[in-house]
């Protein structure tokens, strides 16, 4: 329900749009043709609005009080920019004051659960603020709370994902960033902090065992529990051998060396031939206490295409009116938010003890 003022409060900010992904979500978005405006810190910015036949904003984001002018007919910011809640916060801020719905890509722990902190805020403004809605975190929200709902009773709730190819300089700038970093998983409902590749677990998709290491610096234990309900919350990763040895504090150096050089060693992002032809695995498991499981796995696109089609789902939502006051995780909108994407197959397996 909108709060009583946001009558006049229409539009929908996509704050963003010079990166990797936003450039990619600005090619899919002429094509559907979504009613939306456009925002940056560029002065660059003003061709982009141009070429694609769509208002611009030009602001910062390191000041609530600059922000707030901004957002007096926006209903709802979707940000693609930086994910860091220590970067966004004055962000947040302004759309709270502003009775502005906000929605962003942050999906570590370290930032979702500041902006969980603020439900409260939000709830008593009437916004809704929904991090977590790129891959890292939205299909693994929605595959856990399918699984949830296939199992009387469970206990305990499983999730990793594996993704193949190259990332953008950003992501890999984040994941380095963020690698050795403590992160959280949830026992017996509290937050628990664990160490990351501190466990592995395995999955297997189409005829081949995946083994994941545990990936506790992602947002799962907070937004999936705020989802499920239960009460323990494990996630893991697919990565590859030298970011395993990262997480583990090994090689800190090079991964040090590696953070202050990313333009020299890796690309700007995927080609346009592996954005076509690469793709993803989301894979949830919850048990409960007879030992019954419920497994699903999603095969979806390429994670940035994935990315960018589920934030075009939520944007028409937002259109629609579809919004719930306070902390939202991704998987309010239930798997109809992903399943209609091409490249998405959603399967089930259930394991019932006799």
């Amino acid at each position: 329900m909108e709060k009583k003022g946001n009558n006049k409060k229409e539009k929908v900010l996509v704050y963003g749009v010079m990166g990797f992904t936003g450039n990619l979500f600005l090619e899919y978005a002429f094509d559907k043709n979504m009613p939306i405006i456009l925002g940056a810190r560029e002065d660059s910015i003003r061709q982009k609005s141009s070429d694609y036949g769509k208002e611009c904003r030009i602001f910062a984001i390191d000041d609530t009080q600059s922000i707030i002018p901004h957002l007096a007919d926006v209903k709802a910011v979707v940000n693609l920019a930086n994910i860091s809640y220590r970067v966004n916060r004055h962000f947040i801020d302004a759309c709270i004051e502003t009775n502005t719905h906000y929605v962003d890509l942050a999906a570590e722990y370290p930032d979702m659960i500041e902006v969980y902190n603020l439900n409260d805020a939000a709830l008593a403004n009437g916004v809704m603020l929904m991090p977590g809605a790129g891959f890292n975190l939205a299909p693994s929200d929605i595959a856990g709370l399918i699984a949830s709902e296939l199992l009387p009773n469970p206990t305990k709730l499983t999730l990793g994902f594996a993704t193949f190819g190259n990332a953008s300089r950003g992501t890999i700038n984040t994941v380095l960033r963020l690698a050795a970093e403590t992160g959280h998983s949830r026992l017996s409902g509290k937050l628990v902090a664990t160490s990351p590749a501190s466990a592995k677990h395995s999955f297997f998709a189409e005829g081949k065992e995946y083994v994941m290491v545990h990936n506790p610096i992602m947002g799962d234990a907070i937004a999936s529990f705020v989802s499920t309900n239960i009460p323990d919350i494990t996630s893991y990763a697919y990565y590859p051998w030298i970011l395993v040895q990262f997480m583990k504090g090994r090689l800190d150096w090079l991964r040090k060396f590696l953070i202050n050089h990313t333009h020299w060693f890796f690309p700007l992002g995927p080609t346009k031939n592996e954005l076509k032809t690469q793709h993803s695995y989301t894979w949830a498991e919850v048990e409960n206490k007879r030992g019954d499981k419920s497994i699903v796995t999603i095969r979806g696109p390429q994670p940035y295409i994935f990315t960018v089609r589920i934030i075009g789902n939520i944007i028409q939502r937002l259109v629609d009116g579809n919004i719930k006051e306070g902390f939202i995780p991704p998987s309010f909108y239930g798997r109809k938010l992903i399943e209609s994407i091409d490249g998405v197959q959603i399967s089930v397996a259930n394991k019932i003890r006799p």
